[in-house]
């Protein structure tokens, strides 16, 4: 399960969504707890302390969003308590009606108690209410856009003003996500606006208290980027400003849930999407960290483009230049006791495979081989296709080179399988060449070392891996020796 802050906040949108905007009444009975649920309403005729009660409440309410159109103009949630047994949730909402000729405005203040219900978190109590309420079928109406005038323009418009001036790094009103962490409160703001066609425009807010016990990275942060998350997140805590620096910026890019964004892919819960952090740190006058202030941009898009210039056009592996760079960059920075390892594979008898069975099944046979190995291995490794039936899987962080060769050996075996399972002769099978090294080395000197344990493999009988050894040469065969390849670095 996520972090629960988010988890609650996406749920208590969910609901929200399903009965304001959508009126989908067996969506938002989704979200309640079947047996205990209970709801109040703003007038003492909408109350409801059982099952049948609860879902004849919300299919009136559903029923009159569907009815006049309602369109969710602003929405405002703010995780105020949790424990382990409980939390509450409150709900600032405003929606807008599209049929009828009037463009009326709804504001509803909701309450939302949770708990823990079958290892799953669900509405156990609603309470509704509504300013200035009187009685009647639109009871929560609170103003109507004939209510609106040029005061109230003026008013939004200073209110932006202020907070570009309070936000100085947020240049222009886009999608991105503006964000404050007060540090003294431990109070996490989130800010996103939506854009669409008018009146689509849809305002939200997150306010989450007790950041440090309720905020878990797990929840939103992609497993392989948690590592740095955290080691960012403790510089910036810990560092102290220089004179000249109080305002120093930094910027991060990590793989993280859509839901924490407000961005509505439905249906994407569990994928994650590489969002750039901006923002600065924000001290006192004595030199006190008192505020992080920026905001998140989707960069999804960059990564995307990145991803289809960085691959093989056929099997959708990393191509030889992406590898390197990304052996550059780990080899740049890498710490000194860490190893890593280059697996440099190779097809036996491949090119019996396209003589006599056709390039498409050989296409089909390496295309295989990049999802095999993508099975076997980490989603931070890196398998790349070098050129023909020749690949190499880049391993960082080894703490151990037993791995390594099991891991070799496993992506042999299942190779075999793959094989045989689309009828190929045995002798088609995988030799793997292994470097595992604690020095940096340029690219052509690491494919080098794995080239000439490949081919000792190759001599040793193929469908083998073997390690490379300090010393370790072609084999001297002439059938087998060959140069290495001129390689850049």
């Amino acid at each position: 399960m996520g972090s629960l802050a988010f988890l609650l906040v996406d749920k208590t949108r969910g609901f929200v969504e399903a009965c304001y905007e959508r009126g989908d009444l067996d969506a938002a009975l989704a979200y309640l707890d079947p047996s205990h649920a209970t709801c109040y309403g703003y007038i003492a005729d909408l109350s409801a302390f059982n099952a049948d009660d609860v879902a004849r409440l919300l299919d009136a309410s559903c029923s009159f969003a569907r009815r006049i159109g309602s369109r969710i103009v602003s929405h405002e949630c703010h995780l105020a308590y949790r424990n382990e047994s409980c939390a509450v949730v409150l709900s600032s909402l405003r929606t807008r009606a599209t049929k009828g000729c009037a463009a009326d405005e709804y504001v509803r203040r909701l309450t939302f108690v949770y708990a823990p219900v079958a290892g799953d978190w669900r509405i156990v109590h609603v309470h509704s209410s509504a300013p200035d309420a009187s009685a009647g079928e639109a009871a929560s109406r609170g103003l109507t856009a004939r209510d609106v005038g040029a005061v109230d323009v003026d008013a939004v418009l200073s209110q932006a003003k202020v907070e570009r001036e309070r936000y100085e790094i947020v240049s222009e009103l886009s999608d991105d996500v503006i964000y404050e962490y007060d540090v003294a409160r431990d109070t996490l703001h989130l800010f996103s606006t939506r854009f669409g066609e008018n009146p689509d425009i849809r305002r939200n807010k997150i306010v989450v208290e007790h950041c440090k016990s309720t905020l878990d990275p797990g929840g939103f942060v992609h497993p392989d980027d948690r590592e740095r998350y955290a080691a960012d997140t403790r510089l910036l805590s810990q560092a102290k400003p220089e004179p000249g620096t109080e305002h120093d910026a930094y910027a991060y890019v990590y793989r993280l849930r859509p839901v924490f964004f407000f961005d509505g892919r439905k249906g994407e819960r569990d994928a994650y999407v590489h969002q750039r952090v901006l923002g600065r740190r924000i001290y006192d006058g004595e030199g006190r960290l008192v505020k992080y202030v920026g905001k998140i941009v989707d960069v999804s898009g960059e990564y995307e483009l990145l991803e289809q210039s960085s691959t093989d056009a056929l099997t959708r592996a990393y191509n030889r230049s992406y590898l390197q760079s990304r052996l550059r960059e780990y080899c740049a920075s890498k710490q000194p006791d860490v190893s890593y390892a280059c697996l440099l594979a190779d097809v036996d008898c491949f090119k019996s495979v396209n003589d006599q069975f056709g390039h498409l099944v050989g296409d089909d046979l390496l295309t295989s081989f990049v999802d095999t190995a993508r099975a076997l291995f980490r989603t931070s490794d890196v398998v790349a296709r070098l050129g023909g039936d020749e690949f190499m899987v880049f391993m960082r962080d080894v703490y151990d080179p037993r791995v390594v060769m099991e891991r070799s050996e496993a992506l042999i075996a299942a190779f075999r399988s793959t094989a045989a399972d689309r009828g190929l002769p045995h002798d088609v099978s995988l030799s793997v060449g292994v470097v595992v090294s604690q020095d940096p080395h340029p690219f052509s000197e690491l494919y080098r070392r794995a080239d000439i344990a490949l081919y000792r493999a190759k001599a040793a009988g193929k469908n083998c891996a073997v390690p490379y050894l300090e010393g370790m040469a072609y084999p001297e065969c002439d059938c087998l020796a060959k140069p290495a390849p001129s390689l850049g670095d």
